[in-house]
């Protein structure tokens, strides 16, 4: 079951609202229109707006995509970006 079918039917519903809305299209730009791929950054940078008041674009290039392949959480590559952004450098007390 991939991280998409995971989610339940109201999640899946908001989330597929603001893809279809005008702010969504940057996602599904930055995922060449691959719906599962433009919700889970628009977690990520959700995420990330929330707690650090950046959005994922703002960080250094990190590839999205690459952790999304992997399986990875929208949260745990958001902390991996922040730990390798220079700017950011969001470290575990290293």
């Amino acid at each position: 079951m991939s991280r998409w079918e995971e989610q339940s039917d109201r999640r899946r519903a908001a989330i597929n609202a603001v893809l279809d809305s005008q702010r969504g299209a940057e996602y599904l730009h930055y995922a060449d229109a691959d719906r599962g791929f433009a919700a889970w950054l628009l977690v990520a940078d959700v995420t990330c707006a929330q707690q650090f008041a950046l959005s994922i674009f703002d960080l250094a290039d990190w590839s999205w995509r690459d952790a999304y392949d992997a399986g990875e959480r929208p949260g745990t590559a958001l902390r991996h970006a922040l730990e390798a952004d220079d700017v950011v450098g969001i470290h575990d007390g290293e």
